[in-house]
């Protein structure tokens, strides 16, 4: 079976692992920092479907629609989705948060492909979503650093 991941940088984030998961978790306001995916509309509930307002700006914005697969505060949430029963396309993303000290954590996010489709959705989408989860990756450090540092002042 054909397999390929992307993987975001591994960002360093001074603000506690519980501070980041709920930015991560508060879907509703991913519009004032996510430059990647601007809008989610899901219930955050495994097995829930998951809609995902991507922008791609070499192929364009894309609504697409996934399921919730892991929500494991506050370490791991993860959505994917499976076409032709896994033989032609399954992604599964994976946004992960490792504690790396009382107010410091580190994230990375990675989408894992496989199925005979791989080299074409890689080949038509993966530099949109490798920039993509990197701008996830240090907005998010950004959005947790700024409004962490406030609210200890």
């Amino acid at each position: 079976m054909l397999k390929h991941t992307i993987y975001s940088d591994i960002v360093d984030i001074r603000a506690p692992r519980d501070w980041v998961w709920s930015i991560l978790v508060d879907t509703a306001r991913y519009s004032e920092w996510n430059p990647f995916t601007h809008q989610v509309d899901t219930s955050l509930v495994v097995g829930d479907p998951v809609d995902l307002h991507v922008r791609m700006p070499i192929r364009g914005d894309r609504l697409q629609v996934e399921t919730v697969t892991a929500v494991d505060k506050p370490e791991r949430l993860a959505w994917g989705m499976k076409l032709g029963c896994n033989v032609l396309l399954k992604a599964e993303r994976t946004q992960l948060l490792t504690a790396t000290g009382p107010n410091s954590c580190r994230y990375q996010t990675w989408d894992a492909f496989s199925g005979l489709l791989t080299p074409v959705v890689t080949g038509l989408f993966g530099t949109d979503i490798l920039n993509g989860f990197n701008g996830v990756a240090y907005a998010l450090q950004q959005r947790a650093e700024t409004t962490w540092n406030r609210s200890a002042a």
